[in-house]
């Protein structure tokens, strides 16, 4: 009896090792929550650009621009289709589109992406430096 107990609890973990990799990676690792948020950021990042010239520094845009790249690989690299990445962008472009820089959004999304993307505030400052 303890043998047959023993080549049952053998043969779940075998299982469980072996469909537990493929669950992993079937569809990304990024939660609901923290892809709507991305996305969000997505739309704020697009929306300083459009802030004239006159009312933002011209880092912040090239920050932004950096932000939305690295940010939209990664939900790309994540299996989020980029019609909702799209879509998700629009949406909030939408909403912040003809309103001045707001710093507060823009430090919550800054922390918010360094958090999720590990390495990125460093690949942002590095492509934000190759804009121009």
């Amino acid at each position: 009896m303890f043998k047959r107990y023993i080549n049952i609890r053998n043969l779940v973990i075998s299982i469980l090792l072996l469909v537990n990799p493929t669950l992993a990676f079937a569809g990304g690792h990024i939660t609901d929550e923290d892809k709507k948020e991305a996305i969000k950021c997505l739309g704020h990042y697009t929306a300083i650009t459009f802030i004239p010239a006159n009312e933002v520094e011209a880092i912040q845009i090239e920050y932004a621009l950096a932000s939305f790249k690295i940010v939209k690989a990664y939900l790309l690299n994540e299996k989020v289709k980029e019609d909702e990445i799209n879509k998700g962008t629009i949406e909030e472009l939408d909403k912040l589109i003809g309103q001045p820089f707001n710093t507060a959004r823009n430090d919550k999304c800054n922390s918010f992406i360094y958090k999720l993307i590990p390495g990125s505030k460093e690949d942002i400052e590095k492509l934000r430096g190759t804009l121009q």
